[in-house]
């Protein structure tokens, strides 16, 4: 110190170079920020597995960086023609110029029709088109610049509006809005502390010499940081730049404002510049050193957390570094240069200032103490008890739709839904081939399982191509096929069973119409009549008298014959008619009995036995369903009796073809038969007629004798010719009734076998209905190397054919918590769905912004909760290095998490109850945590220090001293920092501002409620108890 004092020019321009170095080394901290910002998850995360599978997937080197870009065509009022030809005119040429343009791929309906429903929205308002963007060697903001840039120089109508947007691009707008806003926060900072300090110290000097020195301190810092981070790869991210500004500028001017208030006071009590200093440094300049200290523990802290985004904060550790130094070697300089002109107009009439509020406060809990504890803790509980532990991860909440990414967002979310923008993809990768029927089957499994989770709208796979399941491959489909099989296959049988019937009823003829032995009979006594006529005839040449007498027995004779005849001829008509028509009937139904249909439908049977068979292999929980048993038992049953019967139906045919020759021989008899009884009709009928001319005319006698003899002998000729052939037919008629009784009695077997074949056909069909409403997959082995499914295979399966992707579109945003929890039970569902399939996947990624915040949130409250032990076990260690005591430190500890808690409840309140937020942004705890334990810590450091010096008082007494002489630095230090923090409300960015007025609440809470009557409370409590 005394160095300082004594060459306080030295140090002022040692700083001043070393100022100059740093700002003009300075990295470009917006860029670094871009490149290296972003919050990044392990490699083990389901999310980070994913893009490493993606990049797999698409057959592109791992350490290449690929982002998604959606392409928004839009016009409010309907695309109209020109609009679809503009919009495929500007992917074919970002197509051809892709390199140029650092462009991987694109995808749309132009080169996919069958893709239209996924591109094109049902209101005709909306192309869409993916671009998949190498980042690799130029920055997304870049590349989407250039696109930019080429949309513009092609000529479109003026109503076709065209948008960018993607998850990179919303992150980098969200950078930018950042930075805009951090623009703001700077002059607002500083405009706010130089009206304070002019306030707190009427002159306008000590607010300049303390916004120089803050000032050297955050730009030497923010190049310090800039560097580690662009030569090392410190963490750094997009709040970091901001952090620095408002805890540099809100403590680093509470510190002045504690020195400076010091070295005034020393003023006034009549000390020279160089004594006050001194003074100064040794009580205010403790207490900044122990503060410092404080705030660096909480901030270092975080460098031993694993996720970047956390360890980024340790940069404000460094910067504090940076702000003690300076405070210890820089502004000791400035007070000895400008020693009362700091102070200017410098009045020795002015005291120090005691806070009244303070003080009062200070004696009602030390008189009370008891009564002002119980009260605290029942305005805490009701606050403490409603906080909540949902956070926000949603970025779109802090951009308006003035950035297009936002703008494209929204026309997406409302043309087609949210959950398509920003899809969760699934990759699932193995060792084997998964274009094979077993391992499509088992994608089908997990897409079917993942499809009926709440939240999921639609799934897209290489089983689901268009959204919905390929229906000829599943088991409900097929068993449709089989039912229908099986229906028909009944109706034949029903047919073939009938036609049995009907001819077993045709064969039972009855006696009159089959008794062909009685009319054998009759024909053989009228060929006796006949020869006993030829006799008479004969011997009718005897003599005329003779012959008279002999002619009109003849003419009698003959009249009985030609009446018989005649009748004979009748009643085999009769007949003969009955018999051909019952044979006729026979043969139309045999007709289509083919003994080949039955061989088809043994077949069948069969090949149903084996792919039962084949179904429980595929799917061994099959075989264990009471129905799948009984259908098996069924079929078998089915099969054993059409083999029993199969023999006999072959029996039956060979018989059958007998039976068919027999009935052709003994037609042909029969017409013999009826061809003889006609001639004898006639021959009987014409010796009549003879006759009837002898008795009519004596003198033609000897003409007509020789025409009666002649017809009697053709008659008898007839006559013997049928008796030569009764034996044979008589034989055939035989063979004919033995064949219909043959045949009777294998039609009734098969018959018995038929009826129960249908039977149990009927049993079958009822178990195969009951897999019409199932979804069981199978792609047989040449369906997949159909060109139809090859369309999937190559849209969904990698080239290598062992990593595929499932889509899942949620139906809700997709930064909401809603879609955070559909994720994390998708993550919990395929595990486990994973385990209960045969095919071994050994990656599995879960891709996409929802599945990104999912492991965020994971990550967050893992992290945060680690870093909460160790803040409160390191700031609790130097608390009680500093105090010497244990009570002193969980005193100040409980303090700063009370004022937490209760400043968090209430801006929850705020937010969720008067702004319909879904809840605070994930960032608020963790931030506001850090500022009031860092930041928080520096107020009850200032009342311990200070509560020391007056240690030899009576309890009650020291600590109303206390109360009244740092109250009022205290109150200003917050109010300081409390504006500093509201400088980030004007920023527009829902997490700064959130921040900003929960730390603002805090502050107001911890300067006017819990300090001056919880510390007080409890400090005297711990006086009783000790």
């Amino acid at each position: 110190m005394g160095i300082i004092l004594k060459r306080p020019w030295l140090s002022t321009i040692i700083w001043a170079v070393l100022t100059v170095i740093f700002v003009v080394t300075m990295p470009d901290i917006n860029k670094i920020v871009r490149l290296k910002g972003e919050p990044k998850i392990g490699k083990a995360y389901p999310s980070q597995v994913a893009t490493i599978l993606e990049k797999e997937f698409q057959g592109v080197p791992k350490d290449k960086k690929l982002s998604t870009i959606a392409m928004v065509f839009y016009n409010k009022n309907g695309l109209t023609k020109d609009d679809i030809l503009a919009a495929k005119k500007i992917i074919d040429e970002l197509d051809k110029s892709k390199e140029k343009y650092n462009i991987q791929s694109i995808s749309t309906y132009f080169k996919n029709p069958e893709l239209k429903s996924y591109y094109v929205s049902t209101n005709n308002k909306v192309i869409l088109a993916s671009i998949q963007a190498d980042k690799t060697k130029r920055e997304i903001i870049e590349i989407r610049d250039n696109i930019y840039r080429k949309i513009y120089s092609i000529q479109k109508p003026r109503n076709l509006e065209i948008y960018l947007t993607g998850g990179d691009l919303i992150t980098q707008d969200f950078v930018k809005a950042s930075e805009d806003g951090v623009k703001k926060t700077d002059i607002i900072t500083i405009v706010f502390i130089i009206v304070v300090l002019i306030l707190v110290f009427r002159s306008p000097v000590t607010p300049i010499v303390s916004l120089l020195t803050v000032g050297v301190s955050f730009l030497i810092s923010l190049s310090v940081v800039g560097h580690l981070a662009d030569k090392f790869n410190f963490p750094i991210n997009t709040f970091t730049r901001t952090f620095i500004v408002v805890s540099l500028f809100g403590i680093g001017t509470d510190y002045n404002l504690l020195i400076i208030s010091r070295f005034r006071e020393e003023l006034a009590n009549g000390k020279d510049v160089d004594k006050a200093i001194i003074t100064t440094f040794k009580t205010a300049g403790k207490t900044v050193i122990f503060s410092c200290l404080a705030v660096f523990t909480g901030f270092a802290a975080f460098a031993a957390a694993s996720f970047n985004f956390f360890r980024a904060m340790s940069a404000i550790a460094v910067s504090v570094l940076v702000l003690l130094l300076v405070l210890l070697t820089l502004v000791p300089a400035v007070l000895k240069i400008f020693g009362k002109n700091l102070l200017w107009p410098f009045n020795k009439e002015i005291q120090h200032t005691h806070s009244k509020l303070w003080e009062a406060a200070a004696r009602l809990s030390t008189k009370y103490p008891y009564v002002v504890l119980t009260t605290v803790i029942l305005i805490l509980i009701p606050f403490l008890l409603s906080v909540r532990s949902d956070l926000s991860f949603n970025t779109l909440n802090e951009l308006s739709e003035k950035y297009k990414s936002v703008k494209g967002f929204n026309i997406i979310s409302k043309n087609f839904s949210s959950g398509k923008t920003f899809p969760v993809t699934i990759y699932l990768k193995s060792n084997k081939n998964l274009a094979t029927s077993d391992a499509l089957s088992d994608i089908e499994k997990i897409t079917e399982i993942l499809s009926k989770q709440k939240g999921i709208k639609d799934v897209y796979s290489v089983t689901r191509p268009q959204g919905e399941i390929i229906k000829q491959f599943t088991l409900s489909d097929q068993a449709d096929t089989v039912i229908k099989g099986i229906d028909s296959l009944r109706d034949g049988l029903l047919k073939v069973n009938n036609a049995i019937e009907t001819i077993n009823k045709n064969l039972n003829l009855s006696t009159k119409e089959f008794d062909v032995r009685k009319l054998v009979s009759g024909i053989s006594q009228l060929e006796n009549g006949v020869y006993e006529l030829k006799v008479s005839l004969e011997k009718l040449n005897g003599g005329f008298e003779q012959g008279l007498n002999g002619s009109k027995k003849i003419y009698d004779g003959l009249n009985e014959l030609s009446s018989g005849s005649s009748k004979l001829s009748e009643g085999f008509k009769e007949f003969y008619f009955e018999y051909t028509k019952s044979i006729n009937k026979i043969k139309s139904e045999l007709k289509g009995f083919d003994v080949n249909q039955i061989e088809l439908l043994l077949t069948g049977i069969n090949t149903a036995n084996n792919n039962l068979k084949a179904l429980s292999n595929k799917y061994p929980e099959i075989s264990k369903d009471i129905n799948y048993i009984m259908a098996s038992e069924i079929l078998s049953k089915i099969e054993t009796e059409t083999n029993k019967f199969y023999p006999k139906l072959k029996e039956f045919s060979s018989e059958y073809e007998k039976v068919s020759t027999q009935i052709n021989e003994a037609d042909k008899a029969l017409k013999l038969i009826s061809n003889s009884i006609d001639s004898i009709a006639s021959a009987s009928k014409q010796l009549a007629d003879a006759q009837s001319k002898v008795l009519n005319g004596y003198n033609q006698i000897d003409r007509g004798q020789k025409q009666i003899i002649s017809g009697v002998n053709l008659m008898y000729s007839k006559l013997q010719e049928f008796d030569e052939q009764k034996e044979q037919i008589l034989k055939k008629v035989n063979e004919l009734q033995t064949g219909f009784t043959s045949l009777k009695s294998a039609l009734l077997q098969i018959s018995d076998a038929l009826n129960k074949m249908i039977n149990s056909i009927g049993s079958m069909k009822s178990y195969f209905e009951g897999y019409r409403n199932t979804n069981i997959f199978y792609v047989p082995p040449e369906a997949i190397k159909s060109s139809s499914f090859k369309k999937a295979i190559d849209s969904y399966m990698s080239k290598d054919k062992t990593i595929t992707k499932i889509i899942l579109i949620l139906d809700t945003n997709p930064y909401t918590n809603k879609a955070i929890d559909v994720v994390a039970n998708i993550e919990k569902v395929l595990n486990n769905s994973l385990e209960f399939v045969n095919t071994k996947f050994v990656s599995v990624g879960v891709g996409g912004i929802s599945s990104t915040n999912h492991d965020l949130r994971a990550i967050y409250f893992k992290d945060f909760k680690t870093l909460r032990l160790i803040m409160i076990i390191s700031i609790f260690i130097l608390m009680f290095f500093i105090s010497r005591s244990i009570f002193n430190a969980a005193i100040m500890v409980i303090i700063v998490f009370a004022d937490y808690y209760l400043a968090l409840s209430i801006t929850e309140m705020i937010f969720k109850g008067i702004f319909k937020y879904e809840a605070l942004n994930w960032a608020v705890p963790f931030f506001t945590f850090v500022v009031f334990l860092a930041l928080g810590i520096d107020y009850s450091v200032f009342l311990l220090i200070r509560f020391y010096e007056y240690k030899d008082l009576e309890i009650n007494e020291a600590l109303r001293l206390t109360s009244a002489n740092i109250g009022h630095v205290v109150t200003s230090a917050v109010i300081i920092l409390a504006g500093t923090f509201a400088a980030m409300l004007p920023s527009g960015i829902l997490t700064l501002m959130q921040v900003s007025i929960c730390v603002v609440i805090g502050l107001v809470l911890l300067a006017f409620f819990l300090l001056p009557f919880l510390y007080n409370t409890l400090m005297r409590i711990k006086r009783d108890i000790i």
